[in-house]
């Protein structure tokens, strides 16, 4: 895609989504509960059971021992069912209650499970599959499921009414700081819907929990408003231990702050971390939250390594009228986009970024290598000199460095540089080395070191990434983190840079080096990881970047103009044709010998020169190759890599998957160059296939009549015959993730086969009502309505015989298939058929 079709792409996504009408604020996910502790002596305390049974926004916190079969309450003899009988008893009292529970349990799940299924709420109970969204209270309280059971400990099997608290929700104390480190993790459960503060009695503030009054203690209300919008989530669930009642203004407080809610998606979900250039916001998930303290202007500005955001900012001001949600788009960057460098060591020092530059270095050379073809060797006390580092623009900017790496000799005690200058100062002197064997990110007295340990000549991808909005520097070994820490100031030397050399007592390389990549902004993990699987980058010099720089707006602005027009004209050309049909828009073309695909039926493929090449494709090749076609025609973008791996190589070792993606797309392409107008690209995390002259594919044919919005004409139903009527999508092909595709296309066939039938009926055209109805007991052998319309042929023909005999085939079929007899008989099913017709 060009820039300037991109910019108009993101100009009407940005309309269509930057304000949108979602969940409701009565969604379980957009409340707040206090949980209190439930002991021993709680049992019989009516003044707190009063308190229970009085707010909806109280929930129960059980810590439970097991002995034998029972369940007992810890350190106690009361068993937990006795517990669960008293809020049986509140539920029932109050229809509209909702009830979580969190239960503290060390021990078999399962056991837990059948202690709660015998008690008296198991009919109340509420469990949501990990990874849907939560539903609204009135959907709970409608479906009387208004027990929503968690658990935490260290606990064995899986629960199907027992929600672990680690899958769910994002969890931190009161009592002690949580460290940003742990949040910013690549571990962390910032992306999970919900958000429980723990041990919030003890929240430091030198107010006794029992004295509490309702306007004394703003350092509670601050911290839980510090919170939320630190993580971007409202509080759901507030665990006060047996304080709970001290504590009754705390929920009205926290809900009398309005707040802006969103989602930042990018395509088809939520972007899992999302960063914010605001210093009170550390990091949250794709749908966020942040409250509005009174009368203050808020302005939100998103960002992710590896996306630009549209809009870039939210201003929300105290007077305007907030919608129920923002939309964000997060749209992928390409891996040009911020590129500074790019030396390929193709035999030579060019930077393709910068390809006037010249280059030089001592005791360098270049080399063969087996498994990368020419790279550069740095032996000891080699090196490349590069220049400034502003001419990459690293100070002070998030940055990103890259390259395959082997080393001949890893140092047991010392360094060995990719990276580095001489500089000395905090800040001043960046080392981008091995230290002893592990990955190490320095920029003087601000460092990080992976625990990773190295070998000798083996090829690495190493990555180091800084991230300026939260300091964050991070390592990434073959595409992976490995590791990193927050709050690192950026980096700041001035002293020229080195390949395979830093630091003022001369660390060398010592092995060698290809494709040394440099960007002045933080990459996302999905290109770290497809650097680390060798996807090229196409670089563009500079002065090609200024020169488009100057000439963009230009494209813009006449682009829009043609737009514009191109609306109007539209829009003049429905009116006129209004009554006409719209087929022409999706002439079909007709197959052709040459350059043509067929996947209804047997799976064809047929060169530029008219020859069937179907023999050229090995299982593997041709399962890729209709992977890519089918996604492709289904999303504009392709098939996301990842899906290719985990649907054609599922149980194979990371490492093996990559290998064998790459052999297998190397023989796929040098098929596909015989057609001449395919080809299949790698773009963005993406397989793409691309048709760029005339090909004929029955399927992608088929695909674009079904998404007709108005429907298919009449016309355009007998062109969907034509292609579908060699038999069903890939027949007797059985891959595993081709049953949903071929069930949705199957459904698509017989409901537009009907269709047909039904027209061909009122014409009276009795051979192709038998023709399109055997094309759908292809489909589904089970079709009443297929039948129907044989019958309805054979009764037309006066063949009786034939019409009673295909009906009694479909009955046997039907209880092979159903394990009973049909429900009706010949005369019934007649009669049954001729009144829906009415």
């Amino acid at each position: 895609m060009n820039k300037t079709s991109c910019y108009i792409g993101i100009i009407f996504t940005w309309m269509s989504l930057f304000l949108t009408i979602s969940s409701s604020a009565t969604d379980f996910a957009d409340n707040t509960f206090l949980i209190a502790n439930i002991s021993e002596n709680d049992l019989s305390n009516n003044r707190l059971w009063s308190f229970v049974e009085a707010n909806d926004w109280v929930g129960i916190e059980l810590e439970i021992d097991s002995t034998g079969s029972y369940a007992y309450l810890q350190n106690s003899t009361i068993e937990m069912t006795a517990v669960l009988d008293r809020i049986r008893g509140i539920i029932d009292k109050e229809e509209s209650k909702i009830v979580p529970i969190f239960i503290h349990f060390d021990g078999n799940i399962h056991f837990l499970d059948s202690v709660i299924n015998a008690s008296s709420i198991s009919d109340r109970i509420f469990y949501l599959p990990q990874g849907e969204t939560w539903p609204s209270i009135n959907y709970l309280v409608q479906a009387n499921r208004r027990i929503i059971f968690f658990v935490e400990g260290n606990t064995t099997n899986e629960s199907r009414i027992l929600h672990p608290v680690k899958n769910y929700a994002l969890e931190i104390s009161a009592s002690q700081i949580t460290p940003n480190s742990v949040i910013l993790s690549s571990e962390s459960n910032i992306n999970k819907e919900l958000f429980k503060i723990n041990d919030f009695q003890n929240l430091p503030t030198g107010v006794v929990p029992n004295r509490l009054g309702k306007n004394q203690v703003p350092d509670y209300v601050n911290f839980l408003l510090d919170s939320w919008t630190k993580y971007g989530k409202k509080p759901n669930f507030i665990s006060v231990g047996n304080a709970i009642i001290s504590f009754d203004f705390l929920v009205s407080q926290l809900n009398s702050f309005n707040d802006v809610k969103g989602q930042v998606r990018t395509v088809g979900k939520n972007l899992e971390r999302v960063y914010w250039k605001n210093p009170e916001v550390l990091i949250s998930g794709g749908k966020f939250s942040f409250p509005i303290r009174g009368g203050e202007e808020v302005i939100l500005s998103p960002f992710a390594p590896g996306y630009s955001m549209t809009p870039a900012q939210l201003i929300v001001t105290a007077e305007m009228a907030l919608p129920e949600e923002y939309s964000v788009l997060a749209s992928p960057l390409g891996l040009n986009q911020g590129l500074t460098a790019n030396f390929n060591f193709d035999g030579n020092l060019t930077d393709n970024v910068n390809p006037e530059k010249k280059y030089t270095g001592t005791n360098y050379s270049f080399s063969q290598d087996i498994d990368r073809g020419t790279v550069l060797k740095l032996p000891e006390n080699a090196r490349v000199f590069i220049g400034n580092p502003e001419l990459y623009r690293l100070p002070n900017s998030s940055f990103t460095v890259s390259c395959f790496v082997k080393f001949t000799d890893i140092l047991e005690f010392g360094d060995n540089a990719i990276l580095g200058n001489n500089e000395q100062g905090y800040r001043r002197g960046m080392h981008l080395v091995l230290r002893s064997g592990h990955p190490y990110f320095g920029l003087w007295s601000n460092d990080y070191m992976s625990d990773e340990v190295l070998k000798s000549n083996v090829w690495y991808h190493l990555t180091w990434r800084y991230i300026i909005e939260t300091g964050q520097q991070a390592i990434f070994l073959n595409g992976k983190n490995v590791g990193g820490s927050d709050g690192h100031p950026p980096y700041s030397g001035t002293s020229d840079l080195h390949i395979g050399s830093a630091l003022s007592d001369g660390a060398s390389m010592r092995g060698y080096i290809d494709n040394l990549n440099i960007w002045n902004r933080p990459l996302g993990n999905e290109e770290i990881s497809r650097l680390a699987l060798d996807e090229e980058i196409l670089a563009l010099p500079e002065k090609d970047k200024k020169q488009r720089n100057f000439i963009q707006p230009l494209y813009i602005g006449f682009s829009l103009l043609i737009l514009l027009v191109f609306v109007l004209l539209f829009w003049v050309m429905i009116i006129r044709r209004k009554t006409k049909n719209h087929y022409q828009r999706f002439e079909v073309q007709k197959p052709s010998s040459e350059n043509h695909i067929r996947l209804f039926g047997d799976f064809q493929v047929m060169n530029n020169k008219g020859e069937d090449i179907c023999s050229l494709f090995t299982p593997k090749v041709k399962e890729l190759f209709i992977y890519v076609l089918i996604g492709s025609v289904r999303n504009k973008m392709g098939v996301p890599i990842s899906d290719v791996d985990s649907c054609l190589w599922a149980g194979i070792q990371d490492r093996k998957i990559a290998n064998n993606r790459a052999v297998t797309l190397n023989k796929l392409r040098k098929i596909l160059v015989q057609l001449n107008t395919v080809e299949i690209n790698s773009n963005n995390g993406f397989l793409q296939l691309k048709v760029s002259g005339n090909l004929s594919c029955d399927y992608l044919e088929a695909f674009k009549l079904c998404t007709i919005p108005e429907g298919m004409t009449r016309k355009q139903l007998d062109t969907f015959y034509l292609l579908v009527k060699d038999g069903s999508l890939l027949k007797g092909i059985d891959w595993p993730w081709l049953d949903d595709i071929r069930g949705f296309i199957g459904n698509q066939v017989m409901d537009h086969l009907l269709k047909l039938g039904t027209y061909l009926q009122k014409e009276n055209r009795i051979n192709e009502v038998e023709k399109v109805a055997q094309r759908m007991l292809d489909y589904d052998e089970l079709s009443e309505e297929a039948v129907s319309l044989q019958i309805w042929a054979h009764q037309q023909a006066n063949n009786l015989y034939l019409a009673k005999f295909q009906f009694e085939s479909f009955c046997t079929r039907y209880k092979k298939s159903m394990g009973e007899n049909y429900g009706m008989n010949f005369n019934e099913f007649i009669e049954e058929h001729a009144m829906k017709k009415n």
